[in-house]
Order: structure tokens, then C-alpha cells, then sequence
């Protein structure tokens, strides 16, 4: 699987975990390089766009994608 596209400009794969190098390095590896479907923060973007995504956001903080698909169409439904 190529490269996801959001890379260039996704907080995490640029910035975030610069205190553990080799965790960052690995989930990179795993999602980030390899299977991005299974990405928190692009299955946000995907469903609700870029802009949606928190900042804090880790791709594998999967119990979070529900909660904030849900929290956005909400707010847009209001």
C-alpha cells in the first residue's frame, strides 16, 4: 500500500511524539507508510474532512473515530 496521502501535511507524522522517537517511528511504519485505512486520523478526514481532525489525535487512538464523526455532524446539524 503507497504512502498516505495526507502525510505532507499530518501534525502527527511531522511533529508529534518527538519524546518517544521509537514508538512515533513504528506506528509511521505501520499506518503512516503502510496501511492507512486503519488510521484514526484519516478515517476523521475521510468522513468529515481535514479539517476536522484534533491535533492530538494518534492513528491508533481508534475508539476515538465514532465519538468524533458523531460530534461533528452533530454540531453541523445544529
Amino acid at each position: 500500500m503507497p504512502e498516505c496521502q495526507n502525510l505532507a501535511g499530518c501534525s502527527f507524522f511531522n511533529d508529534r511524539m518527538a519524546n518517544m522517537p521509537v514508538t512515533a517511528e513504528m506506528i509511521k511504519r505501520k499506518i503512516c507508510k503502510g496501511d492507512n485505512t486503519v488510521c484514526a486520523r484519516y478515517m476523521v478526514s475521510k468522513a468529515v474532512g481535514k479539517e476536522h481532525v484534533p491535533a492530538n489525535l494518534i492513528p491508533n487512538q481508534l475508539e476515538r473515530v465514532e465519538e468524533i464523526i458523531a460530534a461533528v455532524k452533530e454540531a453541523e446539524n445544529s
